[in-house]
């Protein structure tokens, strides 16, 4: 598991370059593995942060020449949204079943679920079965 095999690899290590995903949620990802592998050298490690947006060779050799820390405020935001979502797709989904399940018996026995990605996702869906119901075949 990749945990433990960060927990056995950093202590033969003096530097951490995180090499994830340039986005916030890839700073989140970074701060995980950083603190994993902090604690498993006593907090010695010199960590830095890569920050590339291809995979090409003059990208990963800019990323290698400009390394930074990595950013807390950037995974902080990522644990607030989380937080937010959480909490709204909780409120939404008890709204959501109370009121429909009285409405529509078949669907008394499940709760009515709501996400931050089921919302777009049904978005889609819904904007495709249209697109079906509208489409006029050629002759």
């Amino acid at each position: 598991d990749l945990d433990r095999a960060l927990k056995q690899l950093a202590p033969q290590c003096h530097w951490l370059v995180l090499w994830l995903d340039c986005d916030r949620e890839g700073e989140a990802i970074a701060f995980e593995v950083l603190e994993t592998c902090q604690q498993a050298t006593g907090g010695r490690l010199q960590v830095f942060r890569a920050v590339f947006s291809a995979l090409t060779r003059a990208d990963l050799e800019r990323a290698c020449h400009t390394l930074r820390q990595p950013d807390q405020r950037l995974a902080e935001a990522v644990e607030a949204r989380q937080e937010v979502d959480l909490r709204a797709g909780a409120a939404f989904t008890r709204w959501m079943t109370i009121r429909y399940q009285s409405m529509f018996p078949e669907l008394s026995q499940e709760p009515l679920s709501y996400g931050p990605c089921q919302f777009p996702t049904l978005g889609f869906v819904v904007e495709r079965y249209l697109r079906i119901l509208r489409f006029v075949p050629e002759d």
